[in-house]
């Protein structure tokens, strides 16, 4: 059969509303067994393995009835009996087209699976709830009232948390890409390539796309595709699966509209190991297209090119995002460390890699106030300054992406204090990327410096609504809000997460500021047990403790606790420790020593803090001064001790 397409071989074959089981021999349509004959099936296996592709009448002919001579008048039968099974018009055809004197072509895209035959009966009987209005009302009723039990047996008050209206045609959650290679050893390759064609798809200004936080969450779920699409509030979702053999890479991807599972486009891109990143960039580019996004093609195939052409250096940079994700799922600082060495590794293959250099820098200098706020930990702050700034600058001189270089350029400005500088560059780019959470987290942050609260809500706002959207919620947004002293805000979006998230230890940490800020003594009181008994870090579980025995009046409570804070040897747990107490010298002196040029970039980060008063420091107040900053008051805890 020379020059016939490589058949796909995985037992499914998908198309539409069509799902071929190629070892059981049967067709089922819209969910339905459909009768098909032994020639017709073989026919139709042909087809929907070389999908879209003409095949030749000799080729069909060789492939159905192998050495046996047939005349074509015999293919010509199969081919209405086919066309009849399936619901085509042979005048009129949607599924196979007859290229006249040469042969036939199958018009649909097909997705090859190797899904057990038990998805394929679960695709059945959700498809019957899809027609079965009474049965979905039901299935609706039970699963609410079972939501309204948990919640209230955690003691909160939960939502109807169903979106109010239909999800907008252009929104789409790119779920966690399955290894199916034979040692299921590719696990990493496809983590990193689920998150680099998510943030492909991200920087497409009409296209919502869901965060990668809240698409993991359905990895190895049981849920339905019509479910997870209602709890992510979208319209599509993508599905892939990854295999690798020798030096043959195949990633099947399929693009799935939710209100009926019907696949809209999929393809199989098989190809040779160092074509890696033109696979990338194919898929992010043919689903921006399939779903009609405004972008002119030649920007919008720029816009998601990977920055590299070096196969080693992409592999290290979608390994280093591998292990990213499994730094935040699990809190290891371990795999901090091994993404900032695989980052580094990509960078050094290719020193044009400015998303390497980007990333890589993030682990040489973090956030002072932050917990783990680098992996470079044991280093001198200069050194790390350093470090950062050098990475910093090779991805913004490397940059091929305007937008994406205000945001890098926007990081040095932070770093070289010029905070008027940073706060203007990173507006511009919110304007033109206003979906991007992280960059909001950013503005948060440089908000707080610069004295603009109204940024520092309009962060707080940006980041809760996305990520409660996306059902996986930031708790950076109650921390925001407590920063722009929005004491009820802050308590409505704790609520409203904890009630989604009941879990996260995070969540729980920072609604048990917000509830202190309100005077909620209580229902901070309730939190505090959970966050006790999570494992998150010793030294904010002890500062959490010590807020609420302030609040309470146990002041040698309180003492005993920050005892065990100052030997943590934590600058920003112990700052936040003395002000607590109410020892505003031990505070200021604790920052004093950073009140110097090299020093400055550290004590700016305490800016964040309504409470944190700059007054006492000289060359700060300079800066402030020179930048034209002003402040607003300082503001007192509320929940402070006592002093007696």
């Amino acid at each position: 059969m020379n020059g016939a397409p490589r058949p796909l071989t995985p037992r499914f074959l998908v198309s539409g509303p069509f799902r071929l089981d190629t070892v059981d021999e049967s067709l089922w349509r819209h969910g339905q067994l459909t009768p098909l004959g032994s020639k017709a099936f073989a026919l139709l296996r042909a087809f929907m393995q070389a999908p879209q592709t003409l095949l030749t009448k000799d080729q069909l002919i060789d492939r159905v009835w192998g050495d046996r001579a047939v005349s074509e008048s015999v293919l010509t039968t199969a081919i209405k009996d086919l066309r009849r099974a399936l619901g085509d018009d042979a005048r009129n055809p949607t599924i196979i087209r007859t290229v006249h004197g040469q042969g036939y072509r199958f018009m649909l895209p097909v997705e090859a699976a190797d899904n057990p035959a038990a998805s394929v009966l679960a695709r059945v009987s959700s498809e019957a709830d899809a027609r079965s209005p009474s049965r979905r009302r039901i299935l609706a009723a039970g699963l609410a009232a079972v939501g309204v039990t948990a919640a209230v047996g955690a003691g909160l008050v939960v939502a109807n948390r169903r979106p109010a209206t239909e999800p907008a045609e252009k929104s789409l959650a790119v779920l966690p890409f399955k290894d199916l290679s034979e040692g299921r050893d590719q696990a990493w390759f496809a983590d990193g390539l689920t998150e680099e064609v998510l943030n492909s798809l991200a920087r497409t200004p009409d296209l919502r796309v869901v965060s990668r936080e809240a698409s993991a969450q359905f990895r190895g779920s049981d849920s339905g595709l019509r479910e997870i699409a209602r709890r992510l509030s979208v319209a599509h979702l993508l599905e892939g699966t990854v295999r690798r053999v020798g030096d043959r890479l195949r990633v099947a991807v399929a693009l799935i509209r939710a209100a009926d599972e019907s696949h809209i486009w999929s393809k199989v891109y098989d190809e040779r190991g160092e074509d890696v990143i033109s696979v990338q960039e194919n898929i992010a580019f043919d689903i921006a297209r399939a779903l009609k996004t405004v972008m002119e093609p030649a920007k919008l195939r720029a816009m998601v090119e990977a920055g590299t052409r070096s196969v080693d250096a992409y592999e290290a940079y979608l390994q280093g995002l591998a292990l990213e994700q499994q730094n935040l799922s699990q809190g290891d600082v371990r795999y901090a460390r091994a993404a900032a060495d695989a980052f580094e590794q990509a960078r050094t293959l290719d020193p044009g890699f400015a998303v390497a250099h980007w990333r890589a820098a993030q682990s040489w200098y973090g956030n002072t106030t932050r917990i783990d706020s680098s992996a470079r930990g044991n280093l001198s702050d200069s050194e790390r300054r350093r470090q950062y700034l050098e990475r910093l600058g090779r991805a913004i001189a490397t940059s091929k992406d305007d937008v994406e270089r205000l945001k890098y350029t926007s990081a040095a400005a932070v770093i070289q204090l010029r905070l008027r500088a940073a706060h203007r560059l990173l507006a511009k780019y919110l304007e033109a990327r206003p979906r991007d959470l992280d960059a909001w987290d950013e503005m948060s942050d440089i908000g707080g410096y610069v004295g603009e609260r109204a940024w520092v809500a309009r962060a707080a706002e940006q980041i809760h609504t996305q990520s409660m959207r996306d059902g996986a919620p930031l708790s950076r947004a109650i921390t925001a809000s407590v920063y722009a002293q929005e004491t009820e805000g802050a308590v409505r979006r704790a609520n409203e997460q904890l009630a989604l998230r009941p879990g996260e230890a995070t969540t729980q940490y920072q609604a048990h500021r917000a509830y202190l800020n309100a005077g909620k003594v209580a229902e901070a009181r309730a939190i505090l047990e959970r966050i006790s008994a999570s494992g998150m870090n010793p030294w904010s579980r002890h500062l959490a403790a010590l807020r609420q025995a302030c609040a309470e009046g146990r002041v040698d409570d309180a003492r005993a606790l920050r005892v065990r804070i100052e030997g943590s040897g934590q600058l920003s747990p112990r700052w936040h420790a003395a002000q607590t107490m109410g020892d505003s010298a031990g505070a200021e002196a604790l920052l004093r020593p950073y009140d110097r040029p090299e020093g400055l970039a550290t004590l700016v980060q305490f800016m964040v803090y309504p409470s944190f008063d700059p007054r006492p420091y000289p060359s700060l107040m300079a800066l402030l001064a020179r930048e034209g900053i002003t402040r607003p008051p300082a503001t007192p805890l509320p929940y402070a001790c006592k002093a007696r």
